[in-house]
């Protein structure tokens, strides 16, 4: 297992029907649990495969955008609504 500050890698083999195991360090870090699902990502110019987890919910994944209390979140909602007149 290999470190990078803001990496985690790994070595995986591939197996019989296309099978691979993610070392469970790199399944710890991207949240993942057994059952979950992927999406991978192939770029064939730079022959590398992207791995991401497929959100069943984007909840609270943009948190702090639209304010960072209950009072900054109603305003920032009442400004929209006021823009739609």
């Amino acid at each position: 297992m290999r470190y990078h500050p803001t990496m985690v890698e790994g070595v995986v083999e591939l197996r019989k029907k296309n099978q691979v195991t993610l070392p469970s360090e790199v399944a710890r870090e991207m949240g993942v649990r057994e059952g979950a699902r992927l999406i991978i990502t192939y770029n064939p110019e730079a022959g590398e495969a992207r791995v991401r987890p497929l959100r069943d919910s984007y909840s609270g994944t943009l948190h702090g955008v639209y304010g960072r209390t209950p009072a900054e979140i109603r305003e920032y909602l009442k400004g929209e609504r006021e823009s739609w007149d």
